[in-house]
């Protein structure tokens, strides 16, 4: 498993952190934030980022927002960092700790 460097890390929680409250507001609690490396098979890596909520909130979940988050992450973040090297998947809390322990993810 490969690991984000740390700065990298930080950037990338922080924008994503800051992207979320512009678009969600402060009502909502979006925690943990995960950013793990993932190859897409052919040696080109992205960052996949994890944003885990309480399933309480999944009615305040707007599908419209979360579609365009990565635009908005992607031009928080600057060059480097377009829509085509980052993902991101919505998890509600109920369904984290299973997923966390996947072979695939460590939490960081």
């Amino acid at each position: 498993m490969n690991t984000v460097n740390a700065a990298i890390n930080a950037k990338v929680k922080a924008a994503v952190a800051k992207v979320l409250a512009q678009q969600f507001g402060a009502e909502l609690v979006f925690n943990p934030i995960v950013v793990v490396p993932t190859d897409d098979g052919d040696g080109e890596v992205y960052l996949h980022v994890y944003i885990v909520f309480d399933d309480r909130d999944s009615t305040k979940i707007d599908t419209l927002k979360t579609y365009r988050f990565l635009g908005h992450l992607a031009a928080e973040l600057g060059e480097g960092f377009t829509p085509e090297v980052l993902t991101k998947g919505f998890i509600p809390k109920s369904e984290w700790p299973q997923l966390a322990r996947s072979n695939n993810l460590v939490p960081r």
